[in-house]
């Protein structure tokens, strides 16, 4: 079901779906759908979880560098693939008109911002950084300039791009540790 919910969210857009429209595409009843997840926001929900914990780990190499460059990278290969990126423009451009898929994407990078700042909880124990009062921050200082990349400017986000926005919050890092 969640295949076909990126088939139709690809055929028709945001705006489009529906879980009829699933469920047709899916070969089941509508009523399957409804019963397993009630709106299509929390569909979308399930499909945003699913696609990243497949396409996007969590990386534990021992080292804090290279744990943002590996989960950068998969963040940027995910975004870029061509079946999930014309999904993310989708959401993105429905923000503003759809609040409860804004709060489906609010409560889906609230999770997974928790599970990635594991990396940063990982480097304080190892001693690598200093304690960060936002993890979270560390994070989404990294992959947002990447994001930008991609789905504002249309450049790709290649590795030198990963390794300058890494190295940048890590050098931010030490430096703020020195005041």
């Amino acid at each position: 079901m969640l295949q076909a919910t990126v088939a139709e969210l690809g055929a028709s857009g945001l705006a489009g779906l529906s879980l009829g429209a699933v469920a047709r595409r899916a070969g089941v009843h509508k009523a399957t759908l409804y019963r397993r997840w009630g709106t299509r926001e929390r569909l979308l929900l399930e499909l945003m979880r699913e696609q990243a914990a497949e396409a996007v780990p969590v990386p534990n190499t021992g080292s804090l560098r290279q744990d943002l460059i590996a989960l950068a990278q998969a963040a940027v290969d995910n975004s870029a693939s061509p079946s999930v990126e014309p999904i993310l423009r989708a959401i993105i451009a429905g923000l503003p008109q759809n609040p409860a898929v804004a709060d489906a994407a609010r409560q889906f990078w609230r999770e997974r911002m928790a599970l990635d700042s594991k990396i940063i909880e990982r480097a304080i124990a190892r001693g690598e950084i200093p304690t960060t009062p936002n993890p979270r921050a560390m994070i989404e200082s990294v992959l947002a300039p990447l994001h930008l990349r991609l789905l504002i400017t249309g450049v790709p986000a290649d590795a030198a791009a990963i390794r300058t926005a890494v190295d940048l919050v890590i050098s931010g890092l030490a430096a703020r540790s020195h005041y």
